[in-house]
């Protein structure tokens, strides 16, 4: 038997990747952390930034579990709480196979939250499995490389032919994900009221708890540039059909991050999905998008000099090789590859 923890009823990255992953598999009991409202196939038994585990390992005796996969984030456990569980798992002769979602975080303020403070549980896994090329390098340097595997995040589907896409009109540019300010939406915007040549800019910005300030910035720029009728803000948290069926219909999708200590972006697969030319900011997030045009920067400036330099051949170049990363990093292809380790 297995057990998974991770989020799972909420509306985040890893409890989708999650989700995906455990559709493809068998025996596999959901560790769910607690509060997070419908949480149909998990068990909530664990608490966010606790180094409480007692929850856990009352599952992981009652269900018979023998191997564990953890989905960490440093937001939701720091990394020395993650180091006690890891040793605690060890000494219950409990395989563990984890994934790193985020191998560069360097708290200042607080020791207990820098990736240091787990090197000795890290040791003790099975599997330690992330996302990048430079995950692994910053692993390395850690000491921690003879359980370290590469294994890319999975890529949504593509569109269904059944799904209803949001109506699109002209040459349109896109983005999608969490509106956020280090994700360059309102960098986007200002750039697109730049840009000649461009119909619509589409928005596919979900709001969350503590993103009101950047909707209200966002709409400040839009009424103050006149933008109403050219730039579409969905707010919605839209079914992943429907968000990849009309990110399809854009000519080009832009993910103008500023700054991020994630390994891997799980909107961006959105837009891989969709099979669109992707224009990304050139920071290590994005490394592993082969076909993504790289633009010079995150700036508003950089955002035009790079979109209004870009020719058709190098946009179809871009949609071609989008298409072939998303038809070889299926999430039954990723599954296949965890389920190859869990032996």
């Amino acid at each position: 038997m297995i057990g998974w923890i991770s989020t799972w009823g909420i509306r985040c990255g890893i409890a989708t990747y999650s989700r995906f992953l455990v559709e493809q598999m068998e025996d596999v009991v959901v560790m769910c952390q607690s509060g997070e409202g419908d949480v149909e196939g998990a068990i909530p038994c664990w608490q966010r930034d606790s180094n409480f585990f007692g929850g856990i390992i009352a599952q992981i005796a009652a269900k018979g579990i023998d191997t564990v996969v953890i989905q960490h984030q440093p937001g939701l456990i720091r990394f020395s709480y993650l180091n006690e569980l890891l040793l605690k798992l060890a000494d219950m002769e409990v395989k563990v196979l984890i994934t790193m979602h985020n191998t560069r975080d360097r708290s200042i303020i607080f020791p207990s939250k820098r990736i240091e403070k787990t090197v000795e549980g890290l040791k003790t896994c099975s599997t330690v499995m992330v996302h990048t090329n430079a995950d692994v390098e910053n692993l390395r340097n850690l000491g921690i490389e003879d359980n370290v595997v590469m294994i890319p995040h999975g890529i949504y589907p593509p569109p269904s032919d059944s799904a209803q896409a949001l109506p699109v009109e002209g040459k349109v540019m896109g983005t999608f994900g969490f509106l956020l300010p280090h994700k360059g939406q309102l960098q986007l915007v200002e750039a697109f009221e730049r840009l000649p040549g461009w119909d619509q800019l589409l928005l596919l910005c979900a709001t969350r708890e503590g993103t009101g300030n950047t909707e209200k910035k966002i709409n400040s720029i839009i009424e103050n540039k006149g933008l109403q009728g050219r730039v579409k803000l969905v707010t919605d948290f839209l079914d992943d059909d429907v968000a990849i069926a009309t990110l399809a219909k854009c000519d080009l999708l832009v993910f103008p991050y500023q700054n991020t200590k994630e390994s891997a972006s799980g909107a961006v697969r959105m837009g891989v999905a969709s099979g669109a030319p992707i224009a990304v900011s050139p920071i290590p997030i994005f490394d592993d998008v082969s076909g993504a045009i790289r633009m010079r920067g995150g700036s508003v400036d950089d955002i035009v000099a790079s979109i209004s330099m870009l020719s058709e051949d190098e946009l179809n170049s871009s949609r071609k090789a989008i298409i072939e990363l998303r038809d070889s990093l299926q999430w039954d292809e990723v599954a296949k590859r965890i389920q190859e380790r869990l032996k």
